[in-house]
């Protein structure tokens, strides 16, 4: 006899347009997927280190909440737990200190089925080592402690996702946005010399990172747009939206150079979402977008104009109460000008934001008419290796000489604590990038390739794969357009337990340069890629059986 539990449980699924009901029993049926979220900032108090340059920022205060999100997909066989992070990239010790969290205090969650990404945020709290080996003044909390708290904190966002699950439901569909462009600029001749790099961060010849487009030489884009978004939505039984992975080919890094914490455009995204739809979850994750931005590069009048004229208020109101920032002491606070570049590059973040949840409203009045509560969940990792990029003898000569070059530069002792710190740690930068191509030459014969993991899940229709590199988009429609999924998410700068990634980049920017393409930006080759793109079509291949 079926209860009365059992009928409302149908007539709320029936009602809501979901499909996989129980019609007999007093329980749920096996395979009823269970959805769970959870939350938590990772905003550290002090003046934590911010990455994303080859300098070091110390945050002078929170501009908006930086998240780590926790979304549990589980149905008593199999389970992901995907997490995003805004952060410029996951640090393998901060992942490794997540899982050994989670075996330590919640043994029962699956901590091998932990996917954490970065959104790529230039302005997060950094989760890397962060060790002052140079004269510096400015106080910066020790990065093991920062490391220590984001662990914590993202596990305690997945243990409240897991206990939060219950029987939910899901959906998913594509819609358009245009969130990156191409930032990588093609010249007519090798401008390598004309636009020389500086040694230990990029070798200029066709491409250039971020180049002058109003330059005489100027030829096109090396990469296209993607204006797809991929969208998975989740419910409760009753229909209502409870998030959604959000998945776009786009770094979060507006604001690139602020000295304050700011989850650039998803900060927007989650805010005008939860207005219309309550406190909902989001992760957000970046698509393959090593060679694309938020920065579009030969429109910047006509950009500027439409900012000016769509969001006067905004900008206004941003200019009376501007994000923190780093004042000498003495000095008052600087005045921001409604024309400056941090002004454009929030304006940018808004304008974003609106297309993505323009898109995401447009996708969910359709693709919520089916919902599935018992899709096919499966979970694969594996690790897989890929080959190196390795370098000839000439490369690694003429980088040990620039790098005794640089050996006696010197850091600054003395003078203000800004300018000691800017220098010193873009120094070291530079010292360490070039130095790493003779170490990586020491053992490209023994190691040739590069070990790493990747995550496949499969949830019915619908595919995500992971890898932990700023990949480029070639990759990544090459994976998209022969996976045997309805829709393919590629997520891209995936935490590793081996180490961060590195740009991937395609053979035809390998020999064009520029930054994104150099040996200093490279641990894997385009053959490498290819590696990758056929070793995640394989396992698509598997859990599609």
């Amino acid at each position: 006899m079926i209860s009365r539990f059992a009928l409302f449980l149908c007539a709320a699924i029936a009602l809501s347009g979901l499909t996989g009901c129980a019609t007999t029993g007093e329980t749920l049926p096996a395979g009823t997927l269970k959805v769970g979220w959870g939350r938590r900032s990772i905003a550290m108090p002090g003046p934590v280190p911010i990455t994303g340059q080859f300098h070091m920022r110390v945050s002078q205060g929170q501009f908006t909440p930086v998240l780590a999100e926790a979304l549990v997909l589980e149905d008593g066989k199999d389970a992901v737990i995907f997490v995003s992070c805004d952060v410029v990239s996951v640090n393998e010790k901060v992942f490794l200190a997540v899982r050994e969290l989670l075996e330590k205090e919640f043994p029962a969650i699956p901590a091998e089925k932990l996917v954490i990404n970065a959104t790529h945020t230039h302005a997060g709290p950094s989760t890397h080592d962060n060790v002052i080996n140079y004269p510096n003044k400015m106080k910066i909390t020790p990065g093991s402690k920062v490391q220590a708290f984001i662990a914590q904190q993202i596990a305690d966002a997945v243990k409240e996702a897991w206990l939060n699950r219950a029987p939910g439901a899901v959906a998913y569909g594509y819609g358009f946005a245009t969130t990156g462009h191409s930032r990588r600029v093609l010249y007519l001749q090798d401008i390598g010399k004309k636009y020389q790099g500086t040694s230990g961060m990029a070798m200029n010849g066709f491409a250039k990172m971020y180049g002058k487009t109003n330059d005489p030489l100027f030829a096109s884009y090396e990469a296209g747009t993607d204006t797809f978004i991929n969208l998975f939505y989740t419910f409760d039984l009753k229909g209502k939206l409870t998030g959604a992975v959000i998945n776009v080919p786009c770094p979060s890094q507006t604001s690139e150079a602020v000295w304050a914490l700011h989850a650039s455009f998803w900060d927007n995204v989650r805010r005008k979402l939860q207005s219309k739809y309550g406190d909902i979850g989001v992760i957000a994750q970046a698509a393959a977008a090593g060679d694309l931005a938020p920065r579009q590069l030969h429109y910047l009048a006509a950009e500027k104009r439409r900012y000016h004229l769509k969001y006067a208020k905004e900008i206004a109101d941003y200019v009376k109460k501007p994000m923190p920032r780093y004042v000498k002491k003495g000095d008052p606070p600087p005045k921001v000008s409604p024309n400056s570049r941090e002004v454009t590059e929030l304006m940018r973040a808004e304008d974003i934001a609106n297309r993505i949840v323009a898109a995401f409203d447009e996708v969910l009045s359709w693709a919520g008419k089916e919902k599935f509560t018992s899709p096919v969940l499966k979970h694969e990792v594996r690790t897989v290796k890929v080959e190196k990029r390795l370098f000839p003898k000439a490369l690694v000569d003429e980088e040990q000489r620039k790098f005794k070059a640089s050996m006696k530069e010197k850091f600054l002792t003395d003078g203000d604590e800004l300018t000691m710190l800017i220098h010193n740690s873009k120094l070291n930068s530079r010292r360490r990038r070039m130095g790493s191509i003779a170490a990586r030459y020491a053992t490209q014969q023994k190691e040739p390739d590069l070990l790493t993991d990747i995550h496949v899940v499969r949830i019915g229709d619908v595919a995500f794969a992971t890898n932990r590199f700023e990949l480029f988009i070639d990759f990544m429609h090459r994976i998209q357009a022969r996976s045997p999924f309805v829709q393919t998410f590629i997520v891209q700068l995936t935490a590793d337990p081996r180490g961060r990634g590195s740009y991937l980049a395609t053979e035809r920017a390998q020999k064009n340069k520029g930054y994104s393409a150099t040996p200093y930006c490279n641990q894997v080759s385009p053959k490498g890629g290819q590696q990758l793109v056929e070793q995640t079509l394989k396992m698509l291949g598997e859990v599609k059986k």
